[in-house]
């Protein structure tokens, strides 16, 4: 029975992908999930096996088990429409998650200058470099991490002021950048040669082994940095994130619309395409409600009000 569902799985691997859907850890999860049927002498994918698998090991994060569970929940339902008797239709909220927002930290200019200088004190130089750089890229552009490290040399217009940056699902967008942006990026690329001979050709930043950063790694540098600087933990938040740059891009944005007297909704639209989210909703979740953002608002509804414009 284990060799019939071994089958199925394939092919509704197969279909999915065929579909459109990565599904990168979907073979895996599935191949645990039918050597536990095995091991506990199921044959028949029940509600209850699947949630019992869902939950191993039980100390586990509880969106970690629904996604687990999410996983052979598709694959129950596929194997239903087929042979009914082998498989159970699995209930979607099985194992309630909720997602607790962490606070983002929104650096100001002050901070991030103190970072970008005190980046270069960091040992060997490029590590240094590259973090300024990298910092100071995602602060005027809020790109993502991943996104900044995917960069190419090529994915530079250096006429047209303009990055081609990909995006979570490889998904091109431009972002266009400031002057001053073009040049902080034009030393890099001429020191960090000077520094190193690149073996990765067309990466535009490198690691201390000439190749493409992982985030990781950068990561690990920022945090001591940041611990050097001895940035305090806001209430409600943890400690700052090189990410926050990104929360820190957008909540500024909108500051600044607010104060030109912009449509927020029509700043909104603009942010997402400009940010790469795939719906306005995700730029939202990206904003952070900072004391001058909230005085500005409550400035914009007193005026409305005051006119007419906003009913009390």
């Amino acid at each position: 029975m284990t060799n019939m569902l071994e089958g199925q799985a394939n092919d509704y691997l197969q279909l999915r992908r065929t579909m459109g859907h990565k599904l990168a850890r979907h073979d895996w999860l599935l191949r645990s999930f039918l050597a536990y049927l095995d091991a506990t002498g199921h044959r028949t994918i029940s509600v209850e096996v699947a949630v019992e698998w869902a939950c191993l090991p039980a100390a586990s994060d509880p969106r970690w088990k629904a996604a687990r569970l999410s996983s052979v929940r598709g694959f129950a339902a596929y194997v239903h429409t087929r042979e009914p008797a082998l498989a159970s239709i699995i209930p979607a909220g099985l194992i309630p998650t909720r997602v607790i927002r962490q606070q983002p930290y929104i650096y100001s200019a002050d901070q991030t200058r103190a970072l970008m200088e005190t980046a270069l004190t960091l040992e060997p130089p490029l590590r240094g470099l590259t973090l300024q750089t990298v910092i100071g890229l995602m602060a005027t552009t809020g790109m993502r991490i991943s996104e900044c490290l995917g960069l190419n040399i090529s994915d530079i217009d250096w006429t047209g002021d303009l990055l081609t940056v990909r995006g979570k699902r490889g998904n091109p967008r431009l972002v266009p950048i400031h002057p001053s942006t073009k040049t902080a990026l034009r030393q890099y690329l001429k020191t960090s040669r000077d520094l190193s001979t690149c073996i990765d050709g067309d990466a535009f930043f490198l690691n201390m082994v000439r190749r493409r950063p992982h985030p990781t790694s950068l990561e690990q540098a920022f945090r001591s940095l940041r611990n050097d600087l001895g940035f305090a933990v806001h209430a409600g938040g943890k400690a700052p994130r090189l990410h926050d740059f990104r929360h820190a891009f957008a909540t500024n944005a909108l500051l600044q619309a607010c104060r030109d007297g912009v449509d927020v909704d029509v700043r909104i639209a603009v942010l997402a395409t400009y940010l790469g989210h795939v719906s306005p909703a995700s730029t939202y979740w990206c904003l952070t409600a900072i004391p001058e953002l909230l005085a500005l608002a409550s400035e914009r509804v007193r005026s409305a009000q005051s006119t007419g414009a906003l009913l009390s």
